[in-house]
């Protein structure tokens, strides 16, 4: 089945979008909890840990985990 202009068109644009990953899925793991907690407590996030950002970005997977965490981590402040 040929892909339409449309789609074609915008998986380009998907692909210009994307930045080199460095992590896999279980490099995000060990450092997404680090990730989070700057961006929870609005700190510079460390050179090492920007890699968790990136792979956020192009990764849906992880990118729901995250998600998860954050609400998470979210429900605990309110509960403090």
């Amino acid at each position: 089945m040929p892909l339409a202009a449309e789609q074609i068109s915008s998986l380009l644009g998907m692909i210009a979008a994307s930045e080199p990953d460095s992590l896999d899925c279980d490099g995000c793991f060990a450092r997404v909890a680090e990730f989070a907690e700057a961006e929870l407590l609005s700190l510079d996030i460390p050179d090492a840990v920007r890699a968790v950002e990136t792979h956020l970005k192009q990764c849906p997977c992880c990118r729901d985990e995250y998600n998860a965490l954050l609400e998470g981590l979210r429900a605990l402040e309110e509960d403090q």
